[in-house]
């Protein structure tokens, strides 16, 4: 015969019942009623999982009803990890959208906490605007600014000739794809160099 675990556990109960069954008969009945009560108690308190996934994805669709009535919160997603917990993930315009996502999910009945992790459009137009001036300013161009609007990046400065507003050209180039718009003005050098 073959033991596994669970002819084990069945040979150890069966064992300590036989020798409580003589002794003590209604002792079975009192532990076999007794492990029903401890079950349901724990159903009580502990109710099964599949009721709060019930429940997290009916707060879920709720708070996305709720987002979809605002045209600003189109990029806001939501999910539920918890009962009563919401998570935003996404990109919306800018931090007073993300603000008005956050407190419109915290108005939705049966969310009880709010987790922000929505990215905003002009906070990725920041860094990569950062980027581009920090690489500029490797390059020796640090008078030169860029400044990203959306797919577009705006430059700015006053340098001596064509080659240093060519050159600034080709180091955004090679650190980003968005479309240069180029204010960058071109003044004369000296006339009279080395008299």
């Amino acid at each position: 015969m073959m033991v596994g675990p669970r002819t084990k556990i069945w040979l150890c109960t069966s064992k300590v019942m036989s020798k409580i069954t003589p002794r003590f008969p209604n002792t079975i009945h009192k532990i076999r009623g007794a492990a029903i009560g401890i079950v349901l108690a724990s159903l009580i308190v502990n109710p099964p999982l599949v009721a709060s996934a019930e429940g997290s994805s009916v707060l879920m669709h709720r708070v996305e009803r709720a987002l979809r009535s605002n045209d600003r919160l189109n990029g806001a997603m939501c999910y539920s990890p918890a009962t009563g917990v919401i998570v935003l993930y996404g990109k919306v315009f800018d931090s007073k959208d993300g603000d008005l996502a956050e407190a419109t999910a915290g108005n939705v009945r049966g969310v009880t906490q709010v987790i922000n992790t929505l990215r905003t459009m002009t906070g990725q137009w920041k860094a990569e605007e950062e980027r581009i001036n920090d690489t500029l300013a490797l390059n020796g161009l640090d008078r030169v600014t860029a400044r990203v609007i959306g797919s577009q990046v705006y430059l700015s400065v006053t340098v001596i000739g064509q080659a240093e507003k060519q050159r600034a050209a080709r180091v955004v180039r090679s650190v980003s794809n968005l479309q240069q718009v180029n204010f960058i003005w071109i003044k004369p050098g000296p006339i009279f160099q080395g008299l």
